[in-house]
């Protein structure tokens, strides 16, 4: 999967920020389970879209649906782990 578009969505509060990244495929099953590797993932396939949450301990959540090409990304610490260093690890998926 190639990243076509990504943009800047919200700032939050407490410093992080969210960032909607749009893609050239539907996100699959495999994509999201190999995306969650190292974090925590909650996957509700009998939801009427299959919907995701992904979570990498203190760096970032991820959030969307299976079949969509789109999701969000929200950044906890932007200072510490820069949404560009999220996107490098998607090109090496």
């Amino acid at each position: 999967m190639k990243v076509i578009n990504f943009k800047h969505v919200e700032d939050c509060f407490d410093g992080s920020a969210i960032n909607e990244v749009l893609f050239d495929t539907e996100i699959s099953k495999e994509f999201i389970f190999k995306l969650s590797e190292g974090g925590e993932i909650k996957y509700y396939d009998h939801f009427a879209r299959p919907f995701f949450k992904i979570r990498i301990h203190d760096l970032y959540d991820i959030k969307g649906i299976e079949g969509k090409k789109t999701m969000r990304v929200h950044i906890k610490s932007p200072n510490e782990y820069s949404f560009e260093k999220f996107l490098k690890k998607l090109e090496n998926l």
